[in-house]
């Protein structure tokens, strides 16, 4: 895991597995936003932080593990993750399972976040880091938050405005939702001085704003039956991606 000092008080960390990003906010840690992958860095992150509350952006496995590094800490989460957890938790579950035994990883439990503290988005609300702007960012899953943390000015997306990969649309939200999510997220950059994509590496606003307007281009193509990947086509999973991206937009 790298960990990469963007703010005074702002480090992100980013994992080994799928350059999965973290953000650790304020004093001591204060706030971590999403968390590592492999158990070592879950390890890693408990010895250098001390926070007080934790949020998880979406309900994707690989973005909730942060209770295991501080089992004690607040959850907070928005309300879409917390009901898609509750009822879905079974299959998030096993996607954990099945891939901590693919990489002879010793099997881990799923934390809770039911019993999370809702963040209402949109909406602004205080944080053991300050003033944060909660923006709701459906799409990419059925749930999801953009976080605007406003002292330092950096935007944590959740899986969106990725360097590495292309967008990826959930089926039961399709392409409508995943363009207006990109408005909020545009909104929010108006504010950004920098970009903490949920896989990858932090950006500058200037770099986002191109990535941001491939990806429209691209997801209203989609809409619109035929578009190419703006990026990363050279790379099989992403091609597998684009697939299931035309697949998902043909179904809406």
């Amino acid at each position: 895991m790298r960990l990469i000092r963007i703010a005074p008080e702002v480090w992100v960390g980013v994992s080994a597995a799928w350059q999965t990003t973290h953000t650790i906010c304020g004093a001591g840690g204060a706030l971590i936003i999403d968390g590592p992958v492999l158990p070592d860095e879950v390890t890693a992150l408990a010895a250098g932080a001390h926070p007080r509350a934790l949020i998880a952006t979406h309900a994707d496995w690989d973005h909730l593990l942060a209770p295991l590094a501080f089992p004690r800490a607040d959850r907070r989460a928005g309300r879409a993750t917390i009901e898609r957890l509750r009822t879905h938790r079974d299959a998030i579950d096993a996607e954990l399972a099945t891939w901590d035994s693919a990489r002879g990883v010793r099997p881990r439990t799923l934390p809770d976040w039911t019993g999370a503290q809702v963040l209402t988005a949109p909406g602004v609300v205080d944080s053991p880091a300050g003033p944060i702007t909660v923006a709701p960012t459906p799409g990419h899953t059925p749930d999801g938050i953009a976080i605007l943390l406003s002292g330092p000015g950096i935007l944590v997306a959740g899986d969106y405005l990725s360097p590495r990969e292309i967008p990826a649309l959930d089926p039961a939200a399709g392409c409508a939702d995943y363009l207006a999510s990109l408005d909020r997220l545009e909104a929010l950059l108006a504010q950004a001085r920098c970009v903490v994509p949920g896989h990858g590496w932090p950006l500058d606003a200037a770099r986002v704003r191109t990535l941001l307007a491939e990806d429209r281009r691209y997801v209203a193509a989609l809409a619109d039956g035929q578009a190419p990947p703006p990026r990363a086509a050279a790379d099989p999973a992403q091609q597998s991606q684009h697939r299931a991206n035309r697949a998902a937009a043909r179904g809406r």
